[in-house]
């Protein structure tokens, strides 16, 4: 994740991630049908899932804000609201 799926990203890096990721899954499922399973299976098991969620939603996002800049689509959407949320900000004082 730290390699291909940092602040800095690419189309490239998340479909590498995604392969990679996907290899995982297919390890991991293989020994989960025929071993015992353990509590550090089941959170490897899930670290994985996270991490396929994580490049899949990145992969969706075709702009770049705040933190998360891709090289392949350097600028936020035209059209998009803040980036920055205050639980605050629909109050009227």
């Amino acid at each position: 994740m730290w390699d291909y799926v940092g602040i800095v990203r690419t189309t490239r890096r998340l479909e590498r991630a995604l392969r990679r990721i996907t290899m995982l899954q297919q390890e991991l499922d293989e020994y989960y049908a025929r071993f015992r399973v353990s509590n550090n299976l089941l959170e490897l098991r899930n670290l994985v899932q996270v991490a396929e969620l994580i490049v899949r939603c990145a992969m969706l996002r075709k702009e770049s804000r705040g933190l998360h800049y891709t090289l392949d689509y350097p600028q936020p959407l035209p059209d998009s609201g803040p980036s920055i949320l205050s639980p605050l900000a629909h109050i009227k004082r």
